[in-house]
C-alpha cells in the first residue's frame, strides 16, 4: 500500500492555518471536539489557539468540531448538519463536505504522526 507521510511539523503549520482562519471567520466557538483518536491532537490544539475549552462531547451547536480527515465522512457526518466542521485532509468519497478543509486527499494512505506505520504490519 503506497502511504504519504503527514509530519509533526506540517501538523503545527495547518494547526496555525486553521486557527487563523477560524479567527477571521468571526464565529464564536463555546469550544472544541475531536474524536479520538485522529481528531484528538487537532481539538487540544485549536482549543489552546483560540483559547477554548477542550470537550470529550460536542456540548451544543455552537461546539466546533474538528478531526484530521474527512475519509468515509461516517464519524463526522452526524455533526454535519448541525457544527461547523474543520478537517485536515477531506476525501472526495465522504458522505459531506467538511466546512473548512486545507487538503485533498488523493489515492495514497496518509500516515499521521500519532499512527504506527500502517505498512510494516
Amino acid at each position: 500500500m503506497k502511504y504519504k507521510k503527514y509530519t509533526w511539523n506540517q501538523f503545527d503549520r495547518d494547526a496555525k492555518i486553521i486557527a487563523s482562519l477560524l479567527r477571521k471567520s468571526g464565529r464564536k466557538f463555546d469550544g472544541v471536539y475531536g474524536p479520538a483518536r485522529g481528531g484528538l491532537p487537532l481539538a487540544v490544539v485549536i482549543s489552546h489557539a483560540l483559547n477554548i475549552p477542550f470537550y470529550n462531547k460536542p456540548k451544543t451547536k455552537n461546539t466546533l468540531i474538528v478531526d484530521d480527515i474527512a475519509d468515509s465522512g461516517k464519524t463526522l457526518k452526524r455533526y454535519s448538519k448541525t457544527h461547523f466542521i474543520v478537517t485536515l485532509f477531506y476525501h472526495s468519497q465522504s458522505k459531506f463536505i467538511p466546512t473548512i478543509w486545507l487538503h485533498k486527499k488523493g489515492t495514497e494512505w496518509i500516515l499521521f504522526p500519532w499512527e504506527s506505520n500502517k505498512t510494516s504490519k
